[in-house]
């Protein structure tokens, strides 16, 4: 199809699209600074229940500066720090007017979209253009995540015409850059566990639209970056681990397990495109969001070269349950990293027989058990060989995998 052919076809789709109401709508929960293994080490019910009932990982990974302003901008544009040019949060040398955030792109083909921005962080309101937000609301640069969610909940419940809403908490990053990145820092899981509640707020309020059950909604969360010390911007696992969560309507309950598929900060690059293709990374949620959006327009963003994203869309998986299993219960290990002490949490919810098993890496059993008493078990192996060993937990219907490191 010639790119001339494709604008007219846009053209007549916007125009069309422009005349009816939109039912696809889009959430995302942006939480600053959250580490995969704190997250799964704090109290999150809230987030909890939203990967269970949806796909989720905690193996997604930051390809490029593990740094807010061009991490944002990556999950923002769909793609990286090379195109859209902004390397610090300074936001110099930002190129949104070719690059831009995916609500513009989403305007070419239905221009009518509603789309509003709640942040506490200042610059990323101050320092981006093209983004194609209606309205951006800044609620403060001092983390109060109870006043941003009480300003963003009326505005998901209320405004009928609305089709994006991006919500976005600093207060973990905060508390890491000023006690430590660290999951084993009472204050930052408790960071976490406080950012959580106002999730639950924010979830109520899209539960309470008087129009719910008749919208289509995807709702996506997830992280810039990690940490380590008090600070983060290198390339360690702890700063580029990230995670996130994808749930709505038609969503296949699944969890992702990913490699590594490398990053763009070194030379030469040493991104593996196989891997890639079968990793979540930050790039893919602006590209999930826009295909959501303009689903039934019949234009996939995979097929706009002039658009030139880096992300991919997980919508066919959300919806169609690629990957296996589906409908997975929830386990969480933590802490991990460990020295050899963890606790494997689990659901189980009929409270039948769960059995599990430490392979190392060589695929030997070093540790097995069985319960249906409790729905965590705590684990001690730290007379084992420092390494990679697997989790894995089996109930009647399901054998679900998780990597842990002892160290």
């Amino acid at each position: 199809m010639n790119n001339k052919f494709t604008l007219v076809l846009m053209l007549c789709m916007a125009f069309f699209a422009s005349q009816a109401s939109q039912k696809r709508k889009v959430l995302i929960i942006g939480i600053d600074g959250v580490r995969a293994d704190a997250l799964q080490l704090a109290k999150t019910p809230n987030l909890d229940s939203l990967a269970a009932n949806g796909l989720f990982t905690y193996n997604a990974w930051c390809l490029g500066i593990t740094v807010s302003g061009p991490s944002w901008s990556t999950i923002m544009t769909g793609v990286w720090y090379p195109k859209h040019g902004v390397t610090d949060n300074s936001y110099v040398g930002s190129k949104y007017s070719t690059y831009p955030y995916f609500p513009t792109l989403a305007k070419q083909i239905k221009p009518n979209l509603n789309c509003i921005q709640v942040t506490e962080w200042n610059p990323m309101s101050d320092n981006v253009y093209n983004d194609g937000w209606n309205k951006k609301i800044k609620t403060g640069d001092d983390g109060n995540n109870y006043l941003t969610a009480q300003i963003a909940a009326p505005i998901l419940r209320d405004s009928a015409d609305l089709d994006v809403l991006f919500v976005y908490f600093d207060k973990v990053d905060l508390t890491g850059h000023a006690l430590g990145f660290n999951p084993q820092i009472p204050a930052y899981i408790r960071a976490i566990e406080s950012v959580d509640t106002t999730v639950g707020t924010v979830m109520k309020a899209l539960y309470d639209r008087p129009n719910y059950a008749n919208e289509d909604w995807l709702v996506l969360l997830t992280t810039d970056h990690g940490g380590i010390a008090k600070g983060h911007g290198g390339n360690t696992d702890d700063e580029r681990r990230i995670w996130w969560i994808g749930t709505g309507t038609n969503i296949v309950k699944q969890q992702i397990f990913a490699q590594d598929p490398g990053s763009y900060r070194k030379s030469p690059f040493t991104v593996d495109s196989n891997l890639l293709k079968l990793s979540p990374v930050q790039a893919d949620i602006a590209v999930t969001a826009l295909h959501h959006l303009i689903f039934d327009s019949g234009i996939h963003p995979k097929d706009q070269p002039q658009w030139n994203l880096d992300g991919k869309s997980w919508l066919e998986r959300f919806t169609t349950g690629i990957e296996e299993p589906s409908n997975l219960p929830l386990v969480k290990i933590y802490p991990n990293p460990n020295r050899g002490l963890f606790t494997i949490w689990f659901e189980n919810p009929s409270d039948e027989i769960v059995e599990y098993q430490l392979v190392d890496i060589g695929g030997k059993t070093v540790e097995s058990g069985k319960t249906n008493s409790a729905h965590k078990l705590t684990v001690d192996i730290s007379n084992r060989a420092k390494g990679t060993y697997f989790a894995m937990v089996k109930t009647s219907k399901h054998t679900i995998s998780q990597k842990i490191l002892i160290q």
